[in-house]
């Protein structure tokens, strides 16, 4: 089996694309350091995951408004094709409307992407089982020990690895295989924070 991957030299992305290779499969990885960049070239990475007519898709990578919109554009291509797309979602998402938070652009990003793959699913369910092929897959995580920056000094949260982030994807794509589709997850470590309050 074959994957695609956006994001793949750090961090979650890294961890994934490490674990898959292991495991046999061939992993195609797009990011700024081999020349896709999500931001200034989206045409052109839409344009080589499509082409790579992978088994599976995992859209990784967090670049304002464009993380989003790949993941539409690539279900719109694939919904009738025997894949799975996964989507690198946030807690974030579930963020209630009183918070603070609730208008800030990551978190909007990442609510919008959360809405579409629940549509899609509500939808699969209802009417299209027949003919859509495609499984949609949102992951929220919580705080994860990367690079990737954050609002709130990471260390005084809970913290997931990526290495663990990672093996829940495997266990997604392992049920996939069973012909059982976990349509969302959500993910939060329950280790100590570093730095405890």
């Amino acid at each position: 089996m074959s994957i695609t991957l956006t994001g793949h030299t750090s961090g979650i992305g890294k961890s994934i694309g490490k674990l898959f290779e292991n495991k046999g499969y061939k992993v195609f990885g797009f990011s700024r350091t081999n020349g896709f960049d999500l931001e200034k070239n989206f045409e052109k990475m839409l344009s080589n995951i499509i082409t790579t007519d992978s088994d599976i898709f995992i859209n990784n990578a967090y670049v304002v408004d464009n993380q989003t919109k790949l993941l539409k554009k690539v279900y719109q291509e694939w919904k009738f094709k025997n894949k799975l797309i996964i989507n690198i979602g946030s807690i974030a998402s579930i963020i209630p409307p009183n918070h603070p938070d609730y208008g800030v652009e990551y978190v909007k990003n990442k609510r919008e992407q959360r809405e579409f793959c629940q549509e899609h699913n509500f939808l699969y369910s209802k009417t299209n089982f027949n003919k859509i092929k495609c499984g949609l897959v949102n992951v929220n995580c919580d705080y994860v020990n990367t690079p990737f920056k954050s609002k709130y000094d990471k260390r005084k949260f809970p913290n997931l690895s990526s290495n663990e982030v990672a093996e829940v994807i495997s266990f997604i794509i392992e049920c996939f295989n069973k012909n059982i589709c976990i349509r969302e997850i959500n993910l939060h470590s329950t280790k100590n924070p570093i730095l405890i309050k």
